[in-house]
Parts: C-alpha cells; sequence; structure tokens
C-alpha cells in the first residue's frame, strides 16, 4: 500500500464543501479508507481532489515567450503563427509538468496547433505519452476544421484585405488544402481505438464555429451520438465572434447546435463569453459543460464571462487556464483564487459561491474531461486521486475554515503531493516521472535554434495582424465579406 495522507480533508460536491480531520489509505487505483484523526495530527495539511483543468492546448513555450502578448484574440491568433518548431513530446511533457506542479490532475489537451499537420496522427501519440510520463489524466481533444483558415471570412476575402505581399506570404505559409469532413472524423476514431485508457480519453475537437463547415459539425454530431464520444469547442470567446455568428447564424449559434444535435451533455466548451440569457437556459436544459477561462479572457481582452449568471441558471461550470494564468506561471491556485473574487457577486448580491466554484474546479471538470465522477470523492471505493497542501495557518488567532484558507491563500507553492489513479505524480514540490528541469532545457534550446525563422516571420505576422484588425474594424466578419 502507498503512504497514506493525513490532513484536514475538503470534499466538493452536493453544494457544500465537507471537511474533517482524516488519514486517507490507498492502494492501486483506489481509496482503500478514510480514518478520523485528531484535529492535531491533521494541522499541517489539507487534502482535497485534485484540480482540473478543463480547457488548455499544452504550450510548452509561453505565449509572452513569443511575443504574442497584450492583443484583442484575433490579433493574438494571427502572431502565434511563428511559433519555432520543437519536438512535440517536450512541448507537451513541459506544459504537463508545469501545471501538475500547481495541483492539476486533470488537463484538456485541444490540440490546435500541430507542430507539421502532415503528420498530427505522430504528434498525438506524443501528446498521451507525454501525459503518461508525467502522470495525468488527459483529454486530447483532435482539432477539426475545414474553412475560414485565416480569419472569419473565406480565405479569400481575407487576402484581398491585405498588402500583396503580405497576403502572398500568408497563403505560402499557413494555407492548405483541409481533409474532407470524413477523414478528420476517421482520424479521431482510429486515435480514440489506439490510446484510449483510463488516463487517456481523445475527444472530437471542432476548432469553433467559425472554422467548421456545416457538413463537418453535422458529422461531429452524429458520429458523438452514436459512439457516446465526447466532443471539446471553442465557442463565443471575443464580441468579434459574437458579431460574426450573430451574422452567419440568423436563428442563433446556440440554436443551430442544438437544431444538429451538438447540445448534449457530452459536450463542453471553452469560454462563452457572450452568451446571452436564453443562451445559457438552453445550455443548462441540454447539459453542456461551460469552462470558464477568467485569465485567458482578461490576457486576450475577450471580458469577463458571465459565470455568476451561468451558475444561477444551472448551467455545468468547470473551470480552465487555457495557456495564460494570473502571473503567466500556470498556477491553477491562483486561477482558482482569482475566479473567486471575480464571480463571487458585487454587494449583497450572490454569485458564484465558493462550495460550487470549487467542484467546478476539481470533480466536475474531471468528470467533463472524461474521466469520470466519484459520488463521494476521497472515500473507500473513490478513485485515488488526491491533492496535498501545505495548510498555511501560523499566524491565524480563530480557527479559520478550510475552504477560506485555500482560497485566500493557497499557491502552486503549498502544493506537497499530487497523486493521480494511486501513482504518486508530484512528491515533495517536484514531479516523479519527469526531470522537468532538464526536459525545460533541452525544450530551451531547440525553440532558441528556431528563433531567428519566428522573428523573421514575426513581422509578416504583425502586419497580418493589422490587416485583420482594419478588416474586424470595418465589421467585414460576415460570411462571404
Amino acid at each position: 500500500m502507498a503512504e497514506a495522507a493525513t490532513g484536514w480533508v475538503i470534499r466538493p460536491g452536493g453544494g457544500c464543501l465537507c471537511c474533517t480531520a482524516q488519514r486517507i489509505g490507498f492502494a492501486a487505483e483506489r481509496v482503500t479508507e478514510a480514518v478520523p484523526v485528531a484535529a492535531e495530527a491533521a494541522a499541517a495539511h489539507s487534502i482535497m481532489p485534485p484540480l482540473a483543468n478543463a480547457h488548455d492546448h499544452a504550450r510548452g513555450v509561453r505565449p509572452t515567450s513569443l511575443g504574442a502578448f497584450d492583443l484583442p484574440l484575433e490579433m493574438w491568433l494571427a502572431v502565434m503563427t511563428g511559433a519555432p518548431v520543437a519536438d512535440p513530446w517536450l512541448v507537451v511533457a513541459n506544459a504537463l509538468g508545469r501545471q501538475a506542479l500547481s495541483g492539476l490532475g486533470a488537463i484538456m489537451v485541444h490540440y490546435t496547433r500541430p507542430q507539421d499537420p502532415a503528420r498530427v496522427a505522430a504528434e498525438l501519440r506524443e501528446v498521451a505519452r507525454a501525459a503518461r510520463t508525467v502522470g495525468v489524466r488527459v483529454a486530447i481533444a483532435v482539432a477539426l476544421r475545414d474553412e475560414n483558415a485565416l480569419g472569419y471570412a473565406p480565405d479569400e476575402t481575407v487576402l484581398g484585405a491585405l498588402p500583396p505581399e503580405v497576403a502572398e506570404a500568408v497563403r505560402r505559409r499557413l494555407l492548405r488544402a483541409p481533409a474532407p469532413p470524413a477523414a478528420q472524423i476517421r482520424l479521431v476514431e482510429d486515435l480514440a481505438a489506439e490510446l484510449d485508457d483510463p488516463l487517456v480519453d481523445v475527444q472530437y475537437g471542432p476548432y469553433g464555429l467559425e472554422w467548421c463547415s456545416e457538413a463537418l459539425l453535422r458529422l461531429v454530431a452524429e458520429r458523438s451520438a452514436m459512439t457516446g464520444r465526447r466532443v471539446h469547442m471553442h465557442l463565443l470567446e471575443s464580441p468579434i465572434q459574437r458579431a460574426y455568428l450573430d451574422a452567419a447564424f440568423p436563428q442563433g449559434p446556440l440554436r443551430f447546435l442544438d437544431d444538429i444535435g451538438l447540445l448534449s451533455p457530452r459536450l463542453s466548451i471553452a469560454h462563452a463569453a457572450h452568451l446571452r440569457p436564453e443562451e445559457m437556459a438552453l445550455l443548462a436544459e441540454r447539459g453542456v459543460a461551460v469552462s470558464i477561462n477568467t485569465s485567458s479572457n482578461l490576457n486576450l481582452r475577450n471580458g469577463i464571462a458571465p459565470a455568476a449568471e451561468m451558475h444561477r441558471q444551472g448551467v455545468r461550470l468547470v473551470t480552465g487556464l487555457d495557456g495564460f494564468s494570473v502571473d503567466d506561471d500556470d498556477d491553477a491556485l491562483r486561477e482558482l483564487r482569482l475566479n473567486w473574487m471575480l464571480h463571487r457577486g458585487v454587494g449583497l448580491e450572490e454569485g458564484w459561491p465558493l462550495p460550487a466554484l470549487l467542484e467546478a474546479s476539481t470533480i466536475a471538470g474531471r468528470e467533463a474531461l472524461g474521466g469520470g465522477r466519484d459520488a463521494t470523492p476521497l472515500a473507500p471505493g473513490a478513485a485515488a486521486d488526491l491533492l496535498v497542501l501545505r495548510r498555511d495557518a501560523e499566524d491565524l488567532l480563530i480557527p479559520a475554515e478550510e475552504p477560506a484558507l485555500l482560497a485566500q491563500r493557497a499557491t502552486r507553492a503549498h502544493v506537497r503531493r499530487l497523486v493521480v489513479a494511486g501513482r504518486e505524480v508530484v512528491r515533495g514540490g517536484r514531479l516523479t516521472g519527469l526531470d522537468l528541469d532538464a526536459a525545460r532545457a533541452e525544450l530551451d534550446a531547440q525553440v532558441r535554434t528556431g528563433a531567428a525563422e519566428a522573428r523573421a516571420w514575426r513581422e509578416v505576422a504583425r502586419r497580418y495582424a493589422e490587416g485583420l484588425r482594419a478588416f474586424y474594424a470595418a465589421g467585414l466578419q460576415r460570411r462571404g465579406g
């Protein structure tokens, strides 16, 4: 039997937070005992289910390091086209390793930027290998897209809005014929047959309504209903997307997705920062999970998602990092605090309460990723997934509730142990399955080798982004231009 954990146990779920002093024992992949202990025996630590990152892209190199910062989403996407090429395993292992050190035990990898689109299957095998090396649960959403590669309009329309020399460079570098919808779906299902296991869940990953044809989206909905396979996609991330989708779908983008059968408990969507009340009600009715990505939305000028109103309407909420965090350090515990402070309500208004936020950030997130859900986490028979934090309470004069300490103080520096499916992933602030310092150094060396080419492309990308800014400012983000 692995070494038991003793501390104040926080069990999110059911609208409450049950905090008791216990020793949690586990063997193989299951909790074997949850035994009460004296309060003084638990004083040093808190134990809770691991955090879950319900929307991410596993960027080993942070966007800020690539010069992609302080830009609206649409301009940022253009600048991010110039990332240096590196070993996909190194890229993903670095991203997952950093996240595990902040207490994340389940992570979505929406793989939207392959190093080589012609070898995406090989790269996704490396994603799964990196996850198994680090030891975390992952959902791999295989990105599907077949239109509007350059912006929210047909490619030739966007190219026509750029200076000729920029348009030609963008055409050569970024345009390639997409595979037919049936071939893209077959890729997902072949990878799922190869990679799926208790810790890896391959999902359909349509990039978003802006980038997918109706034929592709209908096929995703059909195959998801037939196979039970989950779907993950972006939706209504920015104000410009809202304007485009309103023009493209007069009946409403959410109503369109519902009409083709895509809204269901199998679907999770990222951002939803520009939902309307009636759309929230529809998502709640259909059981769709919505990932709140607060730091990402703030970084990319997308605004603040209406999380409190979604909670009031009964939407299934989860949380994600999306490759950003408050201090650009992948600290999921700081992200939890930001979500709490931003969405808990103003004045006498009650918003997204801490018990619901903790559930969304832990057990609900793991469920949305396809990792299942225990009726009672950290109880005998439940999955042996647990996060042990140093209990920062030395200066308290009056005992404080564990959730308050967690929400007000915890950072990645408090993480002592992370156990996923009975395997110790983090111990004493270090990964057990990966030498992260060595992996970071190797990734740095590889991306610096390609940095000169990336810098050369950056000027083209800047002019491309400025062309997009003018295009959208003129309101041309309508189908047909």
